[in-house]
């Protein structure tokens, strides 16, 4: 009866503090990144940031829209790779092994507009857990980092939203309670207006440009996604929960081109292309607390998918009139088609006790079946008078079941209130094509704490991952595809290494010190031909295997009070990469750059104004080039090439700046306009680089092109 009187007590007191916070406006906290206080102090794993959806907000807005990815490159240890683009690569990681969960599901596409947007909406977003190293036993699949978003719970008490009109997008979010004190939902959408403008844009670029009605050019673009949550709360100590996404991008071209000539030829190509890619998700998910032991539990179900549908078609057309009067029509038709796909089912389920103070135990199972289907088909016809001279079709498609089954366990324990050791386990065993792997990774995490001010932190963690993104371009696009690892193809493994220091003079200041080291094995890199699309019957053979190092030390230094937010973050690092049969020993990463420093800080001069500045730097990023030139007699026989990536391009470095103007109204709403500029002094940062022959020796050059792009937005707070 005690147990059950003291479970109701902490029940309502709960509901309480949620209703409490449920209420709660902007407040002056200053933050943009900066680590929940008393959850940070109390967690043992290192190298862990913890943002919320104020602190997103609060942080540059690019276009006009915050993104969770663009914040979280600001970080130390991260590298951004191409300009404007989602790229998030993490301690000499290359983007394809980091873990995004939405709502404990995995996501495996996270960009819009080919990286310009990331796939998270900030407005549904509660929190999310960054975790560069020190990974808890309850995370797999992935070597580099794991991106942990919690979507919120719609409100219990009353209808809230928001509406917002950026630059190029438009978002709307809008929650409440169904039943109240009983079920809640929450409910976001975003979709880009480039289409409409593209459309009210065009007849004023044909007028300035009369020389192109000879070309009629039709493109087209959007994107959006949803977010849906609802909550039903089924008793004093349970409640279930139905979280989705969906997201798709689509891009059209259409182009016509006809010429006529003197002699009475002429020639006609048409064009066509559709690129259309997204995610797809669905979990339904029950956490229970269970007065009799103790322990809380949490299990879902889920669904996630990707797929990427690429159909390009050409047709081309010539007619050749002779001297003798006869006529030649020629005629192309071309049509290609790559799809790809994969879709998962999977289930976790996870358990929590803590015992006296002492320990903290965590354990759970989970597993999902992987399915992955590639597909390409090409078609080409070619006519001369009307019969088939040269025709060629083929197709090609491949078929993976790849099963994953995960075991886990965790003990957070404290001894002498100033040493906390948490130990964990995970067992991962994946199955495909005949083929089994079975992998132990063991986790450890130390904190020591030297008196009030300063912690002493340590950790290990092994990875490894079974998900292979298969791509012939270094640049997140829909052209690459996921691939399971095979017989041929073995999973990919790190072990990470952790020390680090925090200081806490007072409560203003916090200075935090890291240096890690992170070996990786099995990694694969594309050698096959030079094209967007890779080959499909033979991905596992034009792969080549290596191996990959990381090491560095990273700074972060934060200031805070009720006004102002400032911090530096600094990271000296290495990453490199041997691979036998490109280059006889350790060469650098593309994206190996030796310094990254960022500058930023927030300024809320009072509840209606706030100011936001970040100074980016970082050391170039690496390309391969020719080291020398041999020449002939007809001019240049081949180029040298010293070790890949022997070049890298001139630093990087810009500036962003940001202002807010909140203004609240009688009725309790408030309205916001922000104004940002992305690259405030213009600087043309060098996207990529050439070097070509210039006389006995080579000459590089790079090329920038993103200028400086002032944008705003208007969002109304209900």
């Amino acid at each position: 009866m005690k147990k059950l009187m003291l479970a109701g007590l902490a029940l309502i007191l709960s509901l309480s503090a949620q209703a409490q916070e449920n209420e709660k406006v902007d407040t002056l906290n200053a933050a943009i990144i900066r680590t929940d206080k008393a959850k940070r102090e109390a967690r043992t794993q290192t190298s862990i940031q913890k943002l919320d959806s104020r602190q997103l907000k609060r942080g540059f807005a690019l276009l006009g829209s915050p993104d969770l990815v663009k914040t979280l490159q600001t970080l130390p240890g991260v590298a951004s790779g191409t300009e404007l683009t989602s790229g998030l690569f993490v301690r000499g990681g290359d983007g394809s092994d980091n873990l995004f969960l939405l709502d404990g599901v995995p996501l495996y596409q996270v960009s819009h507009v080919i990286g310009l947007f990331s796939s998270f909406n900030t407005d549904i977003i509660e929190e999310v857990d960054f975790y560069k190293g020190g990974f808890p036993a309850r995370y797999g699949g992935r070597l580099s980092s794991v991106v942990d978003v919690s979507v919120k719970d719609g409100d219990f008490l009353k209808w809230k939203g928001t509406a917002a009109l950026g630059l190029i997008d438009g978002r709307f979010q809008i929650e409440g309670p169904l039943i109240k004190n009983k079920t809640s939902i929450n409910f976001g959408v975003r979709r880009t207006w480039l289409d409409i403008i593209k459309g009210i844009a065009t007849p004023f670029v044909l007028a300035r440009n009369p020389e192109s009605e000879d070309m009629l050019a039709s493109t087209h673009y959007d994107f959006g996604d949803f977010n849906l949550k609802l909550v039903h709360i089924l008793g004093p100590t349970s409640k279930l929960s139905l979280s989705a996404y969906y997201g798709q991008d689509l891009m059209t071209a259409k182009m016509k081109m006809s010429e006529e000539y003197e002699d009475g030829s002429s020639s006609a190509n048409n064009m066509n292309e559709r690129i259309k890619w997204g995610n797809a998700l669905v979990s339904l998910k029950w956490n229970r607390y269970w007065l009799e032991n103790g322990w809380s539990t949490e299990s879902k179900l889920y669904y996630t998918n990707y797929s990427s549908d690429i159909f390009s078609r050409m047709e081309m057309i010539e007619k050749n009139l002779y001297e003798d009067g006869s006529m030649m029509n020629t005629s192309l038709d071309l049509e290609e088609r790559n799809f790809t796909r994969i879709h998962d089912f999977g289930f976790d389920s996870d358990w929590f006790k803590e015992i006296v103070f002492l320990h903290k135990i965590r354990m759970g199972i989970g597993g999902v079946t992987h399915f992955y289907d590639p597909y390409r088909y090409m078609d080409l016809i070619v006519k001369v008078n009307g019969k088939t001279s040269y025709k060629e079709n083929t197709n090609s498609s491949l078929s993976y079941i790849g099963g994953e089954l995960g075991l886990y366990i965790e003990d957070e324990m404290n001894f002498w209130d100033w040493l906390d050791v948490n130990i964990g386990l995970r067992n991962t065993s994946f199955f495909t094509e005949g083929k089994a792997y079975n992998r132990l990774e063991p986790r450890m995490a130390v904190k020591a704490a030297l008196g009030s001010k300063l912690s002493l932190k340590a950790s290990y963690a092994a990875m490894n991952q079974f998900a292979h993104l298969v791509s012939a371009c270094y640049i997140d696009l829909p052209t690459s595809m996921w691939m399971p690892s095979t017989s041929r193809v073995k999973p990919m493994h790190a072990d990470q290494f952790v020390l680090g220091a925090d200081f806490r003079p007072n409560k203003n200041w916090r200075f935090d010190l890291e240096t890690f080291y992170k070996s990786l094995t099995h990694l694969y890199e594309y050698n096959g031909m030079n094209s967007f699309l890779p080959a499909l019957d033979a991905w596992e053979s034009d792969y080549q295997e290596g191996k990959g190092r990381a090491y560095g030390a990273e700074l972060s230094v934060e200031y805070s009070d009720t006004h102002l937010f400032a911090a530096i973050y600094y990271t000296l690092s290495r990453s490199e990469r041997f691979y036998p049969s490109y280059y006889y020993s350790w060469f650098p990463d593309r994206n190996d750059n030796l310094h990254k420093l960022s500058l930023n800080a927030t300024y809320r001069f009072n509840a209606k104004f706030e100011l936001y500045a970040n100074w980016t730097y970082r050391t170039g990023q690496r390309i391969t080039g020719a080291s020398a030139v041999i020449w002939g007699e007809d001019g240049v026989i081949d180029y040298v090439y010293d070790m890949p990536n022997s070049y890298h391009l001139p630093d990087y470095h810009r500036l962003d700046l940001g202002f807010n103007w909140h203004r609240k109204l009688r009725s309790g709403h408030i309205r916001t306009l922000n104004i940002s500029v992305y690259n405030a002094y213009n600087r043309l940062n060098p996207i990529f680089g050439t070097v070509e022959a210039d006389g006995n020796k080579v000459k590089g050059m790079a090329i920038g092109i993103i200028p400086i792009i002032p944008t705003f937005s208007y969002s109304w707070k209900f």
